[in-house]
């Protein structure tokens, strides 16, 4: 059976390895004009390599950004769980460098191993612009690191031409809103057989367009809900079940009639109420740990972070099932915390709500969320994370829970073991295992 083609990939070499310098690796950034190709190794032969690779960092970030910009800011809404979004935000504006590279990742203009080393670019960039003025004069981005800053970001985004991405991804969502999908559609076979994240992102594209369309669109959103979840759900994990749920809930709440009972009429088909919420009280908490994730990405997150963790710590001494998702991997995120460390104004308290985490909860985010909790995976991948890591394990005996997901078994008993290298080859396996595609 075919795959569902997401994305055009690269089959020509971008970055060869004969080109060392930082002049050779410039001549194969097609998105920079000669005047920026020249400024760049200007600052590198000056030995002023923070100044380049922060002139270079904004350039690259700018130009993958404007890529993503063609799948429309309405479907990076719905990729970033923010259905608030439409067509008259900037790209600019509602996307951060992190967000960036994720979406790239997920669409498949980067790969794994590229994403991670931008990521990895970013980290280093946003450490040194954190340096108060003393460390500023002693710290300093040597020349290895801007080197290497130069090759993954002419390699993964400024060699690339520039090119309109994931147009049939693009078409896909598109029909689901404007027309009626059929048992026996080619798409819909297709889909059986694409990547998790694919899935995923289906669901999310219907939930959102169940909440907010009217008329003929609201027609053939519920009527593709009936055909397709049916057809995903044995396959869909616990997060993304209660996606719908909740989505029935307020719905109902909201007294959306028609919504409702297309949204009933599906969940009876799978047999899906189970995961219809009684109230919602968890957008309290998801929207917690929200601002707990955002704190973390943004800049000072060292500084920042206590705040919202403190605010979710608040909330009750339970999460409800619906968000426990969300706060976990924003939790994992604080006690994990980057390659430079953790917050300590914020670890305690995140390591204090953890420990509140039944054994049955461990469970349950283990077997069902972890295996596409991308986040967390990413951090593993990382030296220092990946210690917070064994040690969290350790910690609320994980490794005593039952495993059902072989790859996830996998990962626990490296963790276990600590096995460094058998650890991050799990990580990446389960990654491939999201995305559909290799490292």
């Amino acid at each position: 059976m075919t795959d569902i083609v997401l994305w055009q990939k690269e089959t020509s070499e971008i970055l060869p390895a004969t080109a060392k310098t930082p002049l050779e690796i410039s001549s194969y950034a097609a998105q920079l004009s000669n005047k920026d190709r020249k400024q760049i190794v200007s600052a590198f032969e000056s030995n002023h390599f923070e100044m380049a690779v922060s002139y270079l960092w904004g350039k690259t970030i700018t130009a993958l950004k404007k890529e993503l910009s063609t799948v429309g800011i309405t479907l990076i809404g719905e990729m970033l769980d923010r259905p608030n979004l439409d067509e008259d935000d900037d790209v600019e504006d509602i996307l951060t460098a992190k967000d960036a590279i994720k979406l790239a990742e997920e669409l498949g203009i980067v790969t794994q191993t590229d994403a991670l080393r931008l990521r990895h670019t970013h980290e280093i960039i946003t450490h040194f612009s954190q340096l108060d003025i003393d460390e500023s004069d002693s710290e300093e981005i040597d020349e290895t690191e801007a080197l290497s800053s130069l090759k993954i970001c002419v390699k993964a985004v400024l060699g690339r031409p520039k090119v309109e991405v994931a147009k049939k991804f693009v078409e896909f969502r598109e029909a689901l809103e404007g027309e009626t999908l059929t048992q026996e559609d080619q798409r819909v076979e297709m889909l059986k057989s694409s990547p998790y994240f694919f899935l995923k992102l289906t669901v999310s594209v219907l939930m959102s367009a169940a909440k907010k369309n009217v008329g003929a669109n609201l027609e053939h959103v519920l009527a593709n809900i009936n055909v397709l979840l049916p057809v995903v759900w044995p396959q869909l994990r616990e997060s993304e079940k209660w996606q719908v749920g909740h989505t029935y809930a307020e719905t109902y709440a909201d007294g959306k009639t028609s919504t409702v009972s297309g949204l009933k009429s599906a969940l009876s088909k799978v047999r899906g109420f189970d995961y219809v919420p009684e109230n919602l009280r968890s957008d309290t908490f998801v929207k917690a740990a929200t601002s707990v994730l955002r704190a973390h990405d943004g800049m000072n997150n060292f500084y920042n972070e206590a705040a919202p963790v403190k605010e979710l710590g608040k909330l009750g001494s339970t999460i409800p099932t619906p968000a426990l998702p969300a706060c976990i991997t924003a939790l994992l995120s604080v006690v994990l915390g980057n390659t430079y460390g953790v917050a300590w104004s914020a670890e305690p308290e995140a390591s204090r709500i953890l420990s509140k985490v039944t054994d049955e909860r461990w469970s349950y985010y283990i077997n069902n969320v972890l295996p596409s909790d991308t986040r967390i995976l990413e951090k593993i991948l990382l030296e220092k994370p990946r210690s917070n890591w064994i040690k969290v394990v350790d910690k609320y005996g994980i490794g005593d829970l039952t495993i059902k997901n072989k790859s996830v078994g996998l990962l626990i008993s490296a963790t276990q073991n600590k096995k460094d290298a058998r650890l991050v080859s799990s990580a990446k396996k389960l990654l491939s295992e999201y995305y559909g595609k290799n490292t």
